[in-house]
């Protein structure tokens, strides 16, 4: 593994002035957001995700007006389903029953809401038997199929019903985990069946999401000795796939984004941001470094995170714009998490950059260059991106990002 010794310099700002342009930022997208077009009830791209957005502005401001916004978008999610009119027809986290669910434990659980969720139970037995068929035929997927419903059933522990269905369902998926002389990895595809020859090695579709999932139910004491050895066994495998880094020639990465399964061959390029890059697996080492107690984990993602800080441009990084998912904001996001989770003040320093950054896509009109019809989602527009600018005028206040697998 070749990185680059760090940290890096970066870019010095006036706090106060600074604050103020970010507060003035998060107003005018509030305003553009209560006057948006909002097109389905999903978690990551409509109604839920604003509910989310909104139950975690009042954690930041304080203001009630939020908690008021929320608690609509809630209600009229619900109606939805009352009228039998949900489009939340799929188990998924992003766009099905799985955020719905997701999203009414969380805000349960902060007494937002004060909802019995044992009223779910069909739910529940619905998610549980959508993902094993999901594991079955290798739709694993965080976003969109079986690990986003796990992560959910981890989230509902201590509850014995829903320790039973993760439990079988954790089973389900170590049945399947394939083994090679390098490590273990889990197939997945999000789009076609021909992806499940790539193993992909992302936070949002491939297995550094998987083991944050998985570690999480080890955490939590669920099947803990075959965990441990598979988790330790995926890390191996992602370990293995490290490239020599080339700065000359616009060579960035460590990690690839996939690797074939069966000819090795690596496809490379030099994403950095929440869905994809490097950042993924620093903050992977981190978690697993501090869960074990591996020293080993925690130097490699120091060396893996400090080279990426002078990582500044379109061409070290392909962000082009201010979205979450692979945009400024996300990119910010996880520098915060990584400050959070290791202490080094460099990353704390490169979120406030990222921030610059992505106050400077904002005055462009650069939220998402990929879709236009995305500004109302939480992922991949105005939302995410105010969640992101709000914890950096407001620390430590809100817990949003678990909904990322990076809090």
């Amino acid at each position: 593994m070749q990185v680059n010794p760090y940290p890096a310099e970066f870019l010095t700002t006036n706090s106060n002035s600074t604050s103020k342009e970010i507060i003035g930022q998060i107003k005018t997208i509030d305003h553009a957001i209560n006057s948006g077009k909002i097109f389905n009830d999903s978690l990551f791209q409509g109604k839920l995700g604003l509910s989310l957005y909104h139950y975690s502005s009042f954690e930041y401001t304080g203001s009630e007006e939020h908690i008021q916004r929320g608690r609509n978008y809630l209600d009229e999610v619900f109606c939805k389903f009352n009228e039998s009119g949900s489009s939340l027809l799929n188990p998924s986290l992003s766009n099905g029953l799985g955020g719905f669910m997701s999203l009414l434990n969380y805000l349960t659980k902060k007494q937002y809401i004060y909802q019995d969720l044992l009223e779910f139970e069909e739910i529940d037995k619905f998610l549980l038997k959508q993902a094993l068929h999901q594991v079955e035929h290798d739709f694993n997927d965080y976003l969109h199929g079986a690990f986003g419903v796990l992560n959910y059933f981890i989230d509902r522990l201590p509850d014995p019903a829903i320790q039973l269905h993760a439990e079988c369902l954790i089973e389900a998926i170590l049945r399947k985990v394939v083994h090679t002389k390098q490590g273990s990895f889990i197939r997945n595809y999000f789009v076609s069946k021909e992806e499940t020859s790539e193993i992909n090695l992302s936070l949002s579709h491939g297995q550094t999401g998987f083991i944050l999932v998985l570690l999480k139910a080890f955490e939590e004491g669920l099947l803990f000795e075959q965990l441990h050895d598979t988790i330790r066994s995926m890390i191996s495998l992602l370990l293995k796939q490290t490239m020599p880094t080339d700065p000359e020639n616009n060579r960035h990465s460590i990690f690839p984004n996939t690797v074939h399964e069966a000819t090795r061959e690596k496809t490379y390029n030099n994403r950095m941001g929440w869905c994809y890059g490097d950042l993924n697996q620093a903050f992977l080492l981190y978690k697993a470094g501090t869960s074990f107690g591996i020293k080993q984990y925690l130097e490699i993602a120091d060396l893996i995170g400090a080279s990426s800080l002078d990582r500044l441009d379109i061409s070290s990084t392909m962000c082009v714009d201010a979205q979450f998912c692979h945009g400024a904001a996300g990119i910010a996001a996880m520098y915060k998490s990584l400050f959070t989770i290791s202490g080094h003040a460099y990353y704390e320093k490169a979120s406030a950059t990222w921030i610059q950054k992505c106050l400077e896509f904002l005055k462009r009109g650069n939220i998402n260059l990929d879709y236009e019809d995305r500004e109302m989602s939480l992922l991949e527009g105005l939302p995410g991106i105010s969640l992101v600018l709000q914890d950096a005028v407001y620390p430590n206040k809100g817990q949003w990002k678990e909904f990322f697998l990076i809090n």
